[in-house]
């Protein structure tokens, strides 16, 4: 236990240390930010004031606009989380591949630690630093949100989010450590970071809500863990001021908004249950982590 401890410790100071791993790990989130400040909020605050004038009968177009902005914030939060926990891990897991690349892993197996300690200390590592970052994203967006006259989440709410994120890293550490052991250098694991810093706002329906995609699209991407993460995410962060924002409106209204912006899932003509969803988040991670055990075994028996 002493040593996978210490090897933890170690893969997060590597990763602490290194102030440009920091930034680009952070880089897609900025990315978001900027596209969300600059060109979508303001399509997507309308897009809301628009069904509230259409469907709301009378009501307060000043405080509609408010709520809607602070609707549009939290949907955005939940995608930064999401984004965060994929790309943060993806740097730090990039630790084995930097240490495989400079010769440092092969000391660290002629030492008298199991290889599958030395694994889990970089999934480990690559789990905590994901959580902390993300953690440290919420709650200072959340004060944000609250200064600019927001609402604050209840506390069974932040109690979700804490663990929804804690799930969403896990899974996604040991996928991306799964597909560490098929890389063989930095310069290919940081194009695979590229490609997925990219990506991910696409493919957690971010940039773009589920509803302006094309349907086959949509239909793949159900079956990546990716959207449900998010989904799972802005359930809990957008339930309060959804409830606030549309009151008065139709049900139905409501859900053709929540199924559009990803809010929730359909699949089958039915809504995906956050149940459903969390074990099929669990069930990727488990997945990944039995062909992790598979390869590792080949690889063992190969030498």
């Amino acid at each position: 236990m002493r040593k996978f401890l210490n090897l933890t410790k170690r893969n997060c100071l590597v990763f602490l240390r290194d102030r440009s791993a920091v930034f680009f790990s952070l880089l897609s989130m900025l990315i978001v930010l900027m596209l969300m400040g600059v060109f979508l909020a303001n399509m997507n605050v309308e897009s809301v004031t628009g069904l509230l004038e259409q469907y709301g009968g009378i009501r307060d177009a000043a405080l509609d606009k408010e709520n809607a902005g602070h609707l549009v914030q939290y949907w955005t939060l939940a995608g930064i989380l999401v984004v965060n926990s994929l790309t943060v891990t993806l740097t730090v897991i990039g630790t084995m591949i930097s240490d495989a690349h400079e010769h440092r892993l092969e000391s660290f197996y002629a030492a008298p630690i199991k290889k599958s300690v030395i694994g889990l200390s970089y999934i480990t590592s690559a789990i905590l630093i994901g959580t902390l970052f993300c953690l440290l994203t919420f709650f200072g967006a959340v004060i944000y949100i609250v200064i600019t006259g927001g609402s604050m989440l209840s506390a069974e709410a932040v109690g979700k989010i804490i663990l929804y994120t804690f799930i969403n890293v896990c899974v996604f550490a040991i996928i991306l450590y799964f597909v560490a052991l098929f890389i063989k250098s930095s310069s290919a694991w940081s194009g695979i970071a590229t490609v997925v810093g990219t990506l991910v706002g696409f493919v957690g329906a971010i940039y773009l809500p589920m509803g302006e995609l094309p349907e086959k699209v949509g239909n793949i991407l159900k079956y990546i863990p990716i959207l449900h993460g998010t989904s799972l995410m802005r359930r809990v962060c957008c339930e309060d001021m959804l409830e606030k924002t549309f009151t008065g409106v139709p049900q139905e209204v409501v859900d053709i908004y929540n199924e559009h912006m990803g809010i929730t899932v359909i699949m089958n003509d039915k809504i995906v249950s956050t149940g459903t969803q969390l074990l099929f988040m669990v069930g990727c991670g488990c997945i990944a982590f039995l062909l992790i055990l598979f390869v590792s075994k080949r690889k063992h028996l190969s030498r």
